[in-house]
């Protein structure tokens, strides 16, 4: 964790203020790298439920309920990536934000 924080700190171009511990741009980063590890899980779990929905159709049991039970699996899935998605958009947006506000300061 400690190293994707450090170059989320880089990209962003704010290591010094990430280095104060307790602060905003630090928690915003954190927030950010927890983000991205729920997506990369929930994202793993949609492959899961693809590759499982993949063996039951290979299998040839495609009587009505199951697709629709394979299909709503992987769509529920989906749904959850989908938001945890748009859970890091939004962190990175906000640490972009703060990042050029710290720029800005830097700059007057």
């Amino acid at each position: 964790m400690e190293n994707r924080i450090n170059e989320l700190l880089k990209e962003f171009g704010i290591e010094a203020e990430g280095a104060e511990r307790g602060g905003m741009v630090l928690q915003l980063t954190v927030r950010l790298v927890e983000a991205e590890r729920e997506l990369e899980r929930q994202a793993a779990e949609l492959t899961e439920a693809t590759a499982n929905a993949v063996a039951v159709a290979t299998a040839g049991d495609l009587r009505t309920s199951v697709r629709g039970d394979l299909l709503a699996a992987v769509t529920d899935k989906a749904a959850v990536v989908d938001a945890a998605l748009m859970k890091v958009s939004e962190r990175r947006t906000a640490l972009a934000f703060v990042a050029q506000s710290v720029k800005a300061n830097r700059a007057s």
